[in-house]
C-alpha cells in the first residue's frame, strides 16, 4: 500500500521552512513529508553528505 499523507497535498504550497537535522532521522522524513505537501525546503545539518543525500 503506498504511503498517503492526511494532509491536503497544497497545504504548505508557497512556504518556505527551514528544518533542523534535516540529513537523518524524524528532519529527514519531515523535510521530505513537508515537500510533498508543497513547501520549499531549507535543509540545515553538520554533515553536508548527508544532506547531499536528501535530495
Amino acid at each position: 500500500m503506498p504511503y498517503r499523507s492526511v494532509f491536503r497535498p497544497d497545504l504548505f504550497r508557497d512556504r518556505t521552512i527551514v528544518v533542523t537535522g534535516g540529513g537523518s532521522g524524524i528532519g529527514r522524513c519531515t523535510a521530505h513529508e513537508l515537500a510533498a505537501l508543497g513547501a520549499h525546503v531549507v535543509l540545515v545539518g553538520r554533515k553536508p553528505e548527508r544532506l547531499a543525500a536528501v535530495v
